[in-house]
């Protein structure tokens, strides 16, 4: 059995009340290392405020970064903030992959509200660099979460994981294959692969009342790729156990 000893530093990142976007919440990080450096972005939560997209208060998520130094992480910024229609009301739980040159931060795009399966998708920022995307597209049509990258090509192809019916259970962990990397927002193409569904699950879950989720990355080993994924038991029961 793994015994996990807690940081003594902890929280190594707490809420920065003077930052009204992140005035709340920050966790569900997820670090990159660029040279020697580590780098953590990582989910963010508002104050409390009046949105006129919603026309009510509400709490707005974003996507914010850091970097390490030593065992805390220090010059925070926003990166990715609620802009189109199909992630006005929210960008959460980014997983980013550098891949042939570029920077994937794949994150989940609140599209309506109050919130319904319909409107929570997965949405990708691109970048050169980590000092911001330079463009932004929606991924899949349908409800889903938590997509990353393989950071290589397998036989040619770009493989991608990530957790479907998410909100429309029982959620399902699913491989994708492209061609092109433009591919990945080619909602057309997502519309055909979904019709097949059935034959790009990964059968994880034991029982249709847990939940299943996408980690991280997939991480290229000597065996193989090692793929982390989180696994709630009687997540759709109310007394859940990770």
């Amino acid at each position: 059995m793994m015994q996990v000893t807690r940081n003594p530093q902890n929280p190594i990142l707490s809420p920065n009340v003077h930052a009204y976007w992140e005035a709340e919440a920050a966790f569900n990080g997820c670090p990159i290392m660029v040279g020697d450096t580590e780098y953590m972005l990582y989910r963010a939560v508002s104050w409390p405020h009046y949105y006129f997209a919603a026309n009510q208060t509400m709490q707005l998520s974003s996507v914010g970064i850091a970097r390490r130094e030593g065992e805390l992480y220090v010059d925070r910024r926003r990166f990715i903030k609620p802009e189109f229609d199909w992630e006005r009301f929210g960008c959460e739980d980014p997983r980013i992959v550098h891949f042939e040159g570029k920077y994937y931060t794949f994150y989940t795009a609140l599209g309506n509200y109050p919130f319904s399966a319909a409107g929570i998708k997965v949405a990708v920022a691109v970048g050169d660099s980590l000092d911001g995307p330079q463009e932004k597209h929606l991924v899949t049509p349908f409800n889903a979460k938590a997509m990353t990258l393989f950071p290589e090509r397998i036989n040619g192809k770009i493989y991608g994981i990530l957790a479907v019916n998410t909100d429309l259970p029982p959620a399902r962990v699913c491989l994708v294959s492209f061609d092109n990397i433009e591919d990945l927002w080619n909602q057309e193409k997502w519309k055909e692969w979904y019709r097949e569904l059935d034959s790009k699950t990964l059968h994880l879950t034991r029982n249709e009342k847990d939940h299943v989720e996408v980690g991280a990355s997939p991480v290229k080993t000597a065996y193989g790729w090692l793929f982390v994924y989180s696994y709630i038991r009687n997540y759709f029961t109310g007394k859940p156990i990770l």
